[in-house]
């Protein structure tokens, strides 16, 4: 084929193209109109879901999916499928993108599914709180850190992590300092599994350098109750959302990363960790980068479609 006949054949492609796109624009502003509908429908009777045994199922449910036509060609059948598969993905983002704005914060609804699983609430930082850690060097120049942001915090010095953990799961301290991964060995798992058993959540972190600057580890501060940062503290250089979950049937690592992009949240970091009770299931911890407050529609869209999701942190990084 010459090059003048290619090139004619490519615009005239490309203008069929164009001319499908606008029927599919046309079609879609319809549907979406029909999503909002969906979501005002969800969003006036929400206990529906959160009263159900089948929350995934309940919403799955709501939405249709497409499926490929029997008589449809058999070299258009992957295209179809993928296609319907994408737009129902498509369809439950934009379901929950309306979805948060309906639902008022008094809505338990949209407070589960911002908390995740085990825990007690959002609360603002403590001001002048107890903090629990064991002392070393580096976690001394954590709590320095941290101290810049929530107060003139007391100390309670504790003999091995687990003690640590355990003052402020029994309410004897307020907030408690662990390391979580460094620049060397990368996510801490035995810290990981303490964080889980004492149910608690990430409020701040920081990065501390060792003294020859080869490592640098960073460091949390935990506490029973998530917080939600609207504004940053003048030391803080980025606001985080961290959450665990297991893929199921139904989701998978990649649809969970296209809605964070989708929601306008960037990937930061991902870490798969062994399921305890499993040599070949992963746990997944995911830290994404919020440039804004904008966690709402995509934490709606976790607390609907991943049944083991539970949020770890809502938090800004300190620089140090």
């Amino acid at each position: 084929m010459n090059t003048d006949r290619f090139e004619t054949c490519t615009r005239l492609i490309n203008t069929n193209l164009g001319l499908l796109d606008a029927e599919t624009a046309s079609a879609s502003e319809r549907r979406i109109a029909q999503l909002s509908d969906l979501a005002t429908l969800i969003s006036q009777n929400p206990q529906r879901f959160f009263d159900s045994d089948n929350i995934y199922g309940e919403f799955g449910g709501l939405i249709r999916q497409g499926s490929v036509p029997t008589e449809a060609a058999e070299d258009a059948k992957p295209y179809l499928k993928a296609y319907y598969s994408s737009q129902l993905l498509s369809d439950k983002l934009t379901v929950c993108r309306f979805l948060a704005g309906k639902l008022s914060w008094s809505s338990d609804f949209r407070l589960a599914a911002l908390l995740g699983a085990g825990s007690e609430g959002f609360l603002p930082l403590d001001r002048d709180p107890k903090i629990a850690y064991l002392r070393n060097s580096y976690s001394d120049t954590a709590f320095r850190i941290f101290s810049e942001v929530v107060g003139t915090p007391s100390v309670s010095y504790q003999s091995d992590f687990s003690a640590v953990c355990e003052e402020v799961y029994y309410g004897r301290a307020d907030m408690c300092i662990l390391p979580l991964d460094s620049s060397r060995d990368a996510k801490l798992i035995g810290f990981c599994r303490l964080i889980d058993k004492y149910e608690l959540k990430i409020v701040l972190a920081c990065d501390v350098a060792s003294s020859d600057g080869g490592v640098t580890t960073r460091y949390a501060l935990l506490r029973k109750n998530l917080t939600f940062p609207d504004t940053l503290p003048d030391r803080a250089d980025a606001r985080f959302f961290e959450f665990s979950f297991v893929p199921g049937e139904g989701i998978s690592l990649g649809d969970v990363l296209f809605a964070a992009e989708g929601f306008g949240l960037k990937l930061y970091k991902v870490d798969a960790i062994p399921l305890t009770y499993s040599d070949s299931e992963f746990s997944y911890d995911v830290i994404l980068h919020c440039p804004d407050h904008s966690v709402e529609p995509f934490a709606l869209f976790m607390a609907l479609e991943a049944p083991q999701y539970e949020t770890l942190g809502v938090y800004a990084h300190l620089r140090s």
